[in-house]
């Protein structure tokens, strides 16, 4: 198979010298039929080794589409060995646009991540993590810049110790429309005896647009208050828990969605707050339009980590999202889409 694959790059890699591809377009090869990643701002068609791949084809298919440099440098996951580059060096076909060039953007980011390396003085992912972090010392500085880095192990984290504290951190995708979605169905039932359905209908309609400014709102400034953390270690604990460890640990699949125990709680304010703002009746639809929308963004935001698409909008959307992981946590901050970003400028800056 290597064989093959190199004799079949050698004739590529003449037609493909000068050729440059965007990394929208990169996005969009991540499937089994054409699966692309992008490498130190080269772009490698590797579909034909996909399958043989030793991790499996599912794991490639996770970062189908999108750049694996930093995650090729993550010791923690695995350590590929030469020959693993020399098989990347051999599916070459472009280079990215300069316009997206990761490296060359370096001085217009507070906090790119493309060459930063993960340190051994840190937390370590294979042990338990709260611990660790309770037991800490980092100084601020320190701490937001580890904590941006992304690792990655094999299966989910362990986060607590003790057993039964941990099931209560794990939650697996299908949780949140099973619990959420009878959730908004009640509030939209209880209106009805209050409002009509013109009203309900035009009050759900303005819930689903709300969810999308409070999902920008709540990533950037609750769940992004990093320099505004005070030194210490308990703060570093509250940062960790409540967004961090995503950060640290993008790719777990038991914690892409909010569990219920934290969602509630964080919905006990906007329910209080919608409640002073509107009257009964609006009150119950908009409540019903974001708690339905809300579902639609933890589960957006799983898949867009851990699927494969067929939608082209979509593909776009994960290798946005995944950029906000892997090149910089100060911008991109919509899941659902880009247009919060674009009206508050903070879309991914682009090379002149």
């Amino acid at each position: 198979m290597v064989n093959t694959s190199v004799e079949r790059s050698e004739s590529s890699r003449e037609s493909s010298v000068g050729k440059t591809v965007s990394r929208e377009e990169a996005s969009l090869h991540n499937s089994a039929e054409s699966l692309w990643m992008i490498y130190n701002n080269k772009v490698y068609d590797i579909t034909e080794f996909a399958n043989d791949h030793p991790g499996g084809f599912e794991w490639l298919a996770k970062f189908a589409g999108t750049d694996i440099t930093s995650l090729l440098g993550d010791a923690d996951l695995h350590e590929h060995s030469p020959v693993a580059y020399d098989i990347l060096r051999s599916n070459y076909i472009a280079d990215i646009a300069h316009s997206d060039i990761w490296e060359e953007a370096e001085g217009k980011f507070s906090s790119l991540l493309y060459n930063k390396k993960g340190s051994p003085d840190f937390i370590d992912p294979a042990k338990p993590l709260f611990k660790q972090i309770w037991n800490s010392n980092f100084s601020k500085e320190f701490y937001l810049e580890q904590v941006h880095i992304p690792r990655h192990l094999p299966g989910p984290a362990t986060f607590f110790e003790n057993e039964y504290l941990e099931i209560f951190t794990r939650t697996p995708w299908y949780v949140i429309p099973i619990f959420w979605l009878p959730v908004s169905a009640y509030f939209y039932y209880l209106g009805l005896n209050i409002a009509t359905h013109s009203i309900m209908l035009q009050s759900f309609a303005f819930g689903v647009f709300l969810w999308t400014l409070l999902e920008y709102g709540i990533h950037r400034f609750v769940f992004h208050f990093d320099e505004m953390i005070p030194e210490g270690t308990l703060s570093q604990v509250a940062h960790f828990t409540l967004h961090g460890f995503h950060h640290f640990l993008p790719m777990d699949s038991m914690r892409l969605v909010m569990p219920p125990a934290l969602s509630v709680f964080l919905s006990i304010f906007v329910y209080s707050f919608m409640c002073a703002l509107f009257p009964p009746g609006v009150q119950h639809g908009v409540i019903a339009g974001l708690s339905f929308t809300y579902v639609l963004y933890d589960e957006v935001h799983y898949w867009l980590h851990h699927g494969q698409f067929t939608v082209d909008y979509i593909k776009r959307l994960k290798s946005y999202h995944l950029e906000h992981h892997y090149r910089t946590y100060t911008y991109g901050f919509g899941i659902t889409s880009d247009f919060w970003d674009k009206i508050f400028g903070t879309t991914f800056p682009v090379n002149k």
